[in-house]
């Protein structure tokens, strides 16, 4: 991408730009509404039409019903995402009127190319992680809010399955999270979102999309790593111009964080730490043993594939006078965006549970 005309917007562009930030806002906009405002608007009401009445305690025992019901439970926690992100997809289409088949070929995509961006996200995402750990400590600490059953409640909210969920709904479930949630938000953040965001400038739209797809998740704990898996993804969809990559990385990594969390089912983690024998825990351990080696050699590998990098100066050069005044400059001065990032750090901040 060069641009050789470095000339500032005139009135007219200046317009067309506000315009064309403007109109991309929608794509998340239309995720975030559904996905937030507008389930929650039609869980509070059929709540209060399950509990018998609109006053607090008639919609918290009609919400208390709806999630103890494996069915009703299932369609909130899920009908609503899926219908956000075909929804935003689907605006994000007609905004960006992307070109679908250059994204789904494979010839600029090599084993090795591949294995680099592999080994990049998985270990990127890895110290993304620590890092949320290590900011949870400090907060937890500073609070004295930790506790014995800290750590099992923790193991709790993750769990992604109940117990007295009939076997179909743990398999749409599962396949939700590893292959229809992973193809779905690709196709809008390394899709749609970041066709429209790259227009004036590769690295904006790779770092703008990438903030957004961890906000988008409206949860602290994944807010970092799902940031920094963005990042390698979207450089990964520009340098290639293949969305599939991204695609199959994104599923790999549900699958092995959905893998680790059923076998952690069940599992009282105070107890484990206390059985010396620990037997009956050797698949989680085995299971937990090479996750960590294999993304500790990942980390490696990254931290390799990062010095040549750089030392081999091939960057994305395409940040230069004109590309500045065209981008943060106006995508920070957009209502709209200012509006939903502002949104959806708060929800971020606020879903820190200590």
């Amino acid at each position: 991408m060069q641009y050789y005309n470095y000339s500032l917007p005139d009135l007219t562009e200046h317009r067309q730009l506000k315009k064309y930030y403007r109109r991309l806002s929608w794509i998340i906009i239309t995720l975030v509404f559904i996905f937030s405002f507008f389930s929650t608007a039609i869980i509070e009401s059929a709540a209060a039409i399950i509990g018998g009445g609109f006053n607090k305690d008639a919609i918290e025992s009609g919400k208390e019903f709806i999630l103890n019901d494996p069915i009703l439970r299932s369609l909130y926690s899920y009908g609503f995402p899926i219908a956000a992100d075909i929804a935003a997809l689907g605006i994000g289409i007609m905004i960006t009127k992307i070109k679908w088949q250059p994204k789904f070929s494979l010839k600029n995509v090599s084993g090795k190319t591949f294995m680099c961006f592999t080994a990049l996200s998985f270990g990127i995402s890895t110290i993304g992680a620590f890092l949320n750990v290590i900011i949870l400590s400090i907060i937890t600490v500073i609070s004295g809010a930790f506790t014995e059953t800290t750590l099992n409640e923790a193991a709790d909210n993750m769990m992604l399955t109940n117990a007295s969920n009939p076997l179909w709904i743990d398999l749409l479930t599962y396949f939700y999270i590893c292959l229809l949630g992973p193809v779905l938000e690709e196709l809008i953040f390394r899709g749609v979102l970041l066709d429209g965001l790259r227009k004036y400038g590769n690295w904006f739209g790779i770092i703008i999309s990438s903030i957004l797809f961890g906000l988008m998740h409206q949860n602290f704990m994944q807010c970092i790593p799902a940031i920094c898996m963005g990042i390698v993804w979207g450089y990964m969809t520009v340098k290639t111009g293949s969305i599939i990559p991204s695609i199959i990385i994104h599923i790999l990594n549900n699958s092995l964080s959905s893998l680790l969390l059923i076998l952690m089912e069940n599992v009282d983690i105070t107890a484990m730490i206390e059985d010396i024998q620990l037997t009956q825990y050797v698949p989680l351990i085995i299971a937990l043993g090479i996750n960590m080696i294999f993304r500790l050699v990942c980390i490696i590998a990254s931290a390799i594939i990062i010095i040549t990098f750089f030392k081999d100066k091939r960057r994305l050069y395409d940040t230069n006078d004109y590309t500045r005044v065209r981008t943060w400059k106006y995508f920070f001065t957009s209502i709209p965006w200012l509006i939903v990032i502002i949104y959806m750090t708060i929800t971020t901040v606020t879903s820190i549970s200590i």
